[in-house]
């Protein structure tokens, strides 16, 4: 993956600031690499001056493999490469002798209908479409029961709560860094994971703070979308808090082979706050609070990571303020689903290495012989921060292993 290594100096001296402050003993703070398509990165990371037309934020996958393998216009096409299908859609995978497998393909505007064999088969199309493949495929028949059970149920994303805003002008004191409208960052503070004395994780997520963070927003780069309010005259940061959440079981992709296409999707996401402080933060961070100690603490932290700023001039109001108790967590979005086809990991640094799971630690489907998932739906959580890496190094593993 090409990446910037960082949005520049101003990024940089933010991070050096925040790991002298006290913030840096509970987290580890860092800022994220931006994707060298994002609007107005040089190669080197540091702002253009103008726009340009390249992708601007949004992964097109087959662009990505198509540039990587070189098959760009005039390049030579007589080398080894990625081979391509495009317009196929994969109806199903199904057992054939000596271990193969058929790969059976219709194309969407002729609707031709072709196969394809192989002794190893990869399945990449997410949480949803993943699972559903399997399900649809002869395949699915073959494999031993428990494995069939928990094939696209597990359903998952993580919590993210709604931004706190607020526009400032400064950061520290001496040396005062100044902030304008022309400088940006995106920094993540990683939880250390510290426990208290009753063994529950203290900081039980990750804060994600964005400077000017609409600067790489996709609406800022199409001239036809309609201007959202702001002052440009001033800096503005926000954050906003992510959990890692266990699998839901309840959550599942319930297909067949004469579903349309169209599966049903059984998602809870979360009803209640209750659900989540009752349910699954203690399944991870091992501690259960009420509404108000979970607002307080939000809150807290909030008012550490702005208390290095100057001149705030905040945006929103705290969490759990307004009329009645304000909901906390953003709404319509689904955040990195994952789990419908789960690897094994280890539920707790005490516990013994989990085998209920679809695929094994090489990612292949249990009781097959040469098929393998990467995707999404292998993850065994939901992580508290952006998966993209976690999910290149899985792919970079299994080619390995493959090879």
């Amino acid at each position: 993956m090409n990446e910037s290594i960082s949005l520049g100096d101003k990024a940089k001296a933010l991070v050096k600031h925040f790991r002298s402050c006290p913030l840096n003993s509970d987290f580890e703070i860092r800022e994220t690499p931006r994707a060298l398509h994002q609007p107005y990165l040089k190669p080197d990371g540091t702002p253009r001056d103008q726009f340009f037309t390249e992708p601007t934020g949004v992964f097109n996958t087959a662009e990505l493999l198509i540039n990587q393998v070189g098959l760009t216009p005039g390049a030579d096409q007589n080398g080894n490469g990625l081979f391509i299908k495009l317009n196929s859609f994969v109806e199903s995978v199904n057992d054939v002798p000596f271990g193969w497998y058929e790969v059976r393909t219709t194309n969407t505007v002729t609707s031709e209908q072709l196969r394809f064999y192989s002794p190893k088969v990869v399945i990449a199309a997410g949480s949803i479409e993943s699972p559903k493949l399997i399900n649809r495929s002869a395949i699915y028949q073959s494999l031993p029961d428990h494995v069939k059970s928990l094939i696209g149920f597990g359903l998952t994303d993580h919590p993210v709560t709604g931004e706190s805003q607020a526009y400032v002008s400064s950061l520290e004191n001496s040396p005062r860094i100044s902030l304008s409208r022309r400088d940006h960052a995106k920094i993540i503070f990683y939880s250390r994971g510290k426990r208290n004395a009753s063994d529950h994780v203290i900081y039980p997520f990750n804060i994600e703070m964005n400077i000017n963070h609409e600067y790489w927003h996709l609406r800022n780069n199409d001239p036809s979308a309609e201007p959202i309010a702001d002052n440009t005259g001033k800096t503005r940061v926000d954050i906003k808090f992510s959990f890692a959440n266990c699998l839901d079981d309840y959550n599942g992709i319930f297909s067949h082979t004469n579903d349309g296409y169209i599966p049903d999707v059984r998602f809870k996401r979360f009803a209640t706050l209750d659900d989540l402080l009752q349910s699954r933060f203690p399944a991870l961070a091992g501690w259960q609070k009420n509404h108000q100690e979970f607002f307080d603490l939000l809150n807290e932290t909030r008012d550490r990571v702005f208390a290095e700023f100057n001149d705030v001039d905040w945006l929103t109001g705290e969490y759990g303020g307004g009329n009645g108790r304000q909901w906390p967590f953003g709404w319509g979005t689904v955040h990195h689903a994952c789990g419908t086809l789960r690897m094994p990991w280890k539920s707790n640094r005490r516990a013994s290495f989990n085998f209920e799971s679809v695929v094994n630690e090489n990612l292949k489907v249990r009781g097959a012989t040469g098929l393998y998932v990467c995707d999404m739906s292998v993850m065994p959580i939901s992580t508290a921060a952006n998966p993209v890496r976690t999910l290149a190094g899985l792919a970079l593993r299994l080619s390995h292993h493959l090879s």
